[in-house]
């Protein structure tokens, strides 16, 4: 009977831990995904708004349909 007990006992305190760490690493994989899609699009949005000065939308196209028209310096 004390032996059941025993194993009662290690079998919840490995269960506890066994389910902390497995959060953890999962907490760890997700946060690096979404690490990972802000590295990826910031560059494109800085590259993005370091060119837009030298396109202008011309004002003779339709509302949304934007042409990318180089500007003349």
């Amino acid at each position: 009977m004390v032996h059941q007990e025993r194993q009662k006992k290690v079998f919840c305190i490995s269960f506890t831990i066994f389910i902390t760490v497995y959060t953890i690493i999962f907490a760890f994989i997700g946060a690096t995904f979404k690490f990972i899609k802000i590295m990826a699009t910031v560059p494109a949005k800085g590259l993005l708004g370091i060119l837009g000065p030298f396109y202008n939308n011309s004002e003779g196209t339709k509302k949304g349909e934007e042409s990318k028209q180089p500007v003349k310096l």
